[in-house]
Order: structure tokens, then sequence, then C-alpha cells
């Protein structure tokens, strides 16, 4: 019974929420072969102030250290 937890930014519509729901559970069921009646999604929205991706902050330049590091 797969427990599957899904981190997105606030702002998706009903029905784009309920597509990606439906868009994990088909490709968990394919993966793993589970019966999608026991895959279970739980769905997170945070404010895109809340969230840090790969370094960036609302789609600035990610910090300089993060940049050389990757270089190395």
């Amino acid at each position: 019974m797969p427990y599957i937890e899904c981190h997105v930014a606030t702002g998706l519509s009903m029905a784009r929420k309920t597509q990606l729901i439906r868009d994990i559970i088909e490709v968990t069921h394919e993966s793993i072969g589970s019966d999608p009646k026991i895959i279970n999604i739980l769905l997170f929205e945070h404010p895109a102030d809340n969230m840090s991706i790969s370094g960036r902050i609302h789609g600035e330049d990610a910090p300089k250290q993060v940049v050389e590091k990757a270089r190395a």
C-alpha cells in the first residue's frame, strides 16, 4: 500500500491537482504493479515564498557557492 507525498507550489487549479494525482497513480501502478485502489497520494501545497529549488528562490540565480561546487 504505497503512500506518496507530492509537494507543489500553491496555485494549481483543482483540475491540475486532480490530473497530477491520477498521473502519479498511473505511473506507480505501471512501475511497481500496485493496485490503483491501494495507492495513496498526499498532496502538500506550499507558498512559493517557502520553496527553494536547486539553491534558487523565486527563480533567482543559484548562490555562487552552489554554482562553484557544481563546476568542481
